[in-house]
């Protein structure tokens, strides 16, 4: 489940922070020793500055502090388990500077109590991963630690 490139949804996902529990996806970056992951909250909200294009992969502007990788709505991005092929419904991004680390016992323990439901999706074709890792690796906005992370 918890498996690098694996893209899953929450119904719902606790947040640290304690905001209000929603639905959400989850994409598996790296797998850490002691069952932690490092992992990003893909989101359909737009924070790419205006006078720059929205377009498929990564943009990065160290100089306006802006690493985001973009996945285009309709774009086949991962295979499903059952053969057929996922695309967001909306363009949907991956910014650097909100890349997190999860226990995934916490994950294991908010199933038991029934709290969420995690649903595996798909994987995220390999060279897409490849892509979205690079681009969060090469950058200056996403935090050094992270950056370590996904160079290993």
């Amino acid at each position: 489940m918890f498996e690098e490139g694996n893209l899953l949804l929450f119904h719902p996902f606790l947040f640290k922070n304690g905001a209000t529990p929603k639905d959400k996806f989850f994409v598996v970056l790296k797998e850490l020793e002691g069952n932690i992951l490092l992992a990003s909250l893909p989101t359909s909200k737009d924070h790419v500055p205006s006078d720059v294009e929205v377009k498929h992969g990564c943009l990065d502007m160290a100089d306006r502090f802006v690493n985001v990788f973009v996945f285009l709505s309709g774009e086949e991005i991962a295979n499903k388990a059952d053969g057929t092929r996922f695309s967001f419904k909306k363009n949907t991004f991956i910014y650097g500077a909100n890349l997190d680390v999860y226990p995934t016992s916490q994950f294991e323990l908010q199933e038991r109590m029934a709290q969420t439901s995690i649903e595996k999706i798909g994987k995220l074709d390999d060279g897409i991963f490849e892509e979205l890792v690079s681009c969060l690796a090469g950058s200056k906005v996403v935090k050094n630690k992270f950056r370590k992370m996904l160079q290993k």
